[in-house]
């Protein structure tokens, strides 16, 4: 097998790492997801958008979940695009954004909408913790 066709058959089963369920950690996932993307499937500024748009998914697991589990994130590519999975252990928190009162708080879900191309959330609840948020980033 040849290294592209590794790289391939690699992109398309797609690459999965654990990170603890902590700030410090949101580095280290950036870096992860913009280094799982495959070269020449999105430009440098499709990827910097589905990076922020992650790296905002993550920060959302670990400030508002409560989980103390690892967030697992799964880069994968396919024909289509790059679709990105973050998988906490925590419950989902619904809030309705008040920013008059909040100040920046409370756009998270509405900025990775502006960054991607297809968002879904599954929450996690109390009685079935673990919310998975999936973005994807369409091929330029």
């Amino acid at each position: 097998m040849s290294p592209s066709s590794t790289r391939a058959s690699k992109a398309a089963a797609g690459l999965r790492q654990a990170f603890p369920a902590r700030t410090s950690s949101l580095f280290e996932i950036r870096r992860f997801v913009r280094g799982g993307v495959p070269k020449s499937t999105l430009s440098e500024e499709a990827v910097g958008d589905l990076v922020l748009a992650v790296s905002e998914a993550c920060a959302n697991a670990v400030v508002h979940s409560g989980s103390v589990e690892p967030i697992t994130v799964r880069v994968r590519a396919d024909g289509e695009g790059v679709e990105v999975e973050v998988r906490d252990g925590g419950i989902f928190r619904r809030r309705v954004p008040m920013p008059e009162f909040e100040g920046t708080r409370g756009h998270g879900i509405p900025l990775m909408m502006a960054l991607v191309d297809e968002v879904s959330i599954a929450e996690g609840m109390d009685r079935r913790p673990g919310t998975v948020v999936r973005l994807k980033k369409l091929l330029d």
